[in-house]
């Protein structure tokens, strides 16, 4: 007799494995399934030759400093997850390379003419000084903004824990204002000047929104992360956190089946009921929990008639986020030998994000991040090589136009520019060292992550679809009781905090809805 499971969690990302983590610790017989031999999704690793490389991870803000644990790292305490954690004093370094009649252009450390060099310190102080240094007048404005999210934070962690709210009360009105304005108008609020919001906007690309579009609750909450506590990051890469996820899963009871991908959804009485696996093999259960994108799961797991007509509209309403392409480098010298200096270097060609989203529109505009992993973790290649990763942002749909005869000679035009970028940006030699290339465009990632032009962000994050209203609707936008989505297409969009966290919420809300029911956990 086939086994009716309490829960089934649909694919093992960031949010599935937290969502299965969750419910197997209550005791619920949980049921995790994979289409890949592997967990993780963005979260795991490859191999070529020498070289392990991460697949997308660049930096985590939610680590904590090596006195606090961090969100990310009070979740993996919280289940039991053993990670061995690196962590680096810094946020980011902007380079914008001067163009042919810039007044304000100057020759910075490496010798190249630029508008913009900014290498941003860890502490608010600090990094509000050094804000101020780069552009006079901004040091007030800065701390204001890391003020008012470090009260929305309190605030926002209240909301979790009903018996912080009497406290925060007086700051949920401020946190209703700030989230309705994007970045863009509350700095301009603030005060701080055009040049200095350029620089302190530097991360919006983690969230795949500019200022003018991005709220300014949202970035802010990431920005206060990285610059109390600096960048962490796994030894092991990000699939050490996977196999965590996975040990803990197994060892609470849970099962994980890989190489299990669901081709259908099985209704019954108008609401799921079970799944089939790979074509063929059927599987019960109470309760389910969706690690994908809806455009996804309502085109290949449903029968249209079976989707709410909401869920439909939605889909036409809600952009898909950018896309990444992604570089990959071993190289046969050190980080020292090829001059290598910081760990995540911004490199543009206009310091407003506006307009380097606008660029993405296009394939490679010039816009490209340069990250040096052995400058965290020394000892992640073999001795006398490094590993460099370079990874710009662009829409799927721009390779629509490329042939499939022309795809390979496309993507190595694409490295080739994207790599010459680094070399003029930095003054350092790349090409002639490098032992290892592999080449991921948005067609790669949409193959491995299976989600709409391979973006890792799910949906956009607009100012009518932000992290405050989709927390208000995000019952109302599950299209049945006991059918629950979770990762980069709910409420706090991309990145793998917001992922564990929707996964961990979604869990957290089978937990209780079986409890209600009389379950003894």
């Amino acid at each position: 007799m086939m086994k009716n499971y309490d829960v089934i969690i649909i694919g093992a990302g960031n949010g599935g494995l937290a969502a299965a983590a969750t419910c197997a610790k209550a005791g619920l017989s949980t049921l995790l399934l994979e289409r890949h031999n592997i967990p993780g999704g963005s979260a795991s690793s490859f191999v070529r030759g020498r070289f392990e490389f991460e697949p997308s991870l660049h930096e985590l803000a939610g680590v904590g400093a090596p006195d606090k644990s961090g969100q990310i790292e009070d979740m993996f305490i919280r289940f039991g997850g053993d990670v061995d954690w690196y962590q680096h004093d810094s946020t980011f370094r902007l380079v914008v390379p001067a163009k042919d009649g810039d007044k304000d252009a100057f020759v910075n450390e490496n010798g190249v003419r630029v508008t913009v060099d900014a290498r941003m310190p860890v502490g608010f102080e600090a990094f509000a000084r050094k804000l101020d240094e780069l552009v006079p007048g901004s040091y007030e404005s800065c701390i204001k903004a890391f003020d008012l999210a470090d009260r929305m934070f309190k605030a926002l962690n209240a909301l979790d824990n009903p018996a912080k709210l009497p406290a925060s009360f007086k700051d949920i009105p401020d946190i209703l204002r700030m989230v309705s304005h994007n970045m863009k108008e509350s700095l301009d609020a603030l005060g701080m000047p055009k040049k200095a919001q350029d620089i302190f906007n530097t991360y919006w690309c983690y969230l795949g929104s500019p200022a003018s579009q991005l709220d300014f609750l949202y970035y802010l909450a990431m920005l206060h992360s990285y610059v109390q506590n600096g960048t962490g990051i796994p030894k092991l890469r990000s699939h050490e956190m996977s196999l965590a996820l996975d040990k803990v899963i197994r060892d609470e009871g849970g099962e994980i089946w890989y190489n299990s991908e669901v081709t259908r959804v099985i209704m019954k009485d108008g609401k799921p009921a079970g799944v089939v696996i790979n074509g063929s093999k059927e599987v019960y259960g109470k309760y389910f929990i969706c690690n994908s994108s809806p455009n996804k799961v309502w085109s290949d797991l449903f029968e249209l008639k079976d989707v709410p007509e909401k869920q439909l509209k939605m889909l036409g309403t809600r952009k898909v986020a950018c896309a990444l392409t992604t570089v990959y480098l071993g190289m046969n010298k050190t980080k020292e030998e090829l001059g290598i200096t910081d760990y995540s270097v911004f490199i543009a060609p206009d310091s407003d994000s506006d307009k380097q989203y606008d660029a993405a529109q296009s394939f490679f505009s010039g816009y490209c991040i340069i990250n040096c992993l052995n400058e965290i973790i020394p000892d992640c290649t073999p001795e006398g090589t490094s590993q460099l990763f370079l990874t710009t942002m662009t829409f799927g749909d721009v390779m629509k136009d490329i042939r499939p005869q022309d795809y390979k000679k496309f993507k190595t035009k694409v490295a080739k520019d994207m790599i010459e970028t680094c070399e003029k940006a930095l003054n350092i030699s790349i090409t002639p060292y490098i032992e290892e290339i592999e080449i991921a465009l948005p067609p790669t990632f949409a193959r491995y992550l299976n989600t709409p032009w391979g973006t890792p962000y799910g949906y956009m994050l607009e100012k009518w679809d932000s992290m405050l209203p989709r927390t208000i609707q995000y019952m109302a936008d599950q299209p049945f009781e006991n059918f629950l989505f979770c990762g980069a297409s709910q409420e706090r969009g991309d990145g793998y905090g917001c992922a564990y966290y929707t996964g961990e919420k979604a869990g957290g809300l089978v937990v209780k809805a079986l409890e209600k029911e009389g379950y003894s956990l």
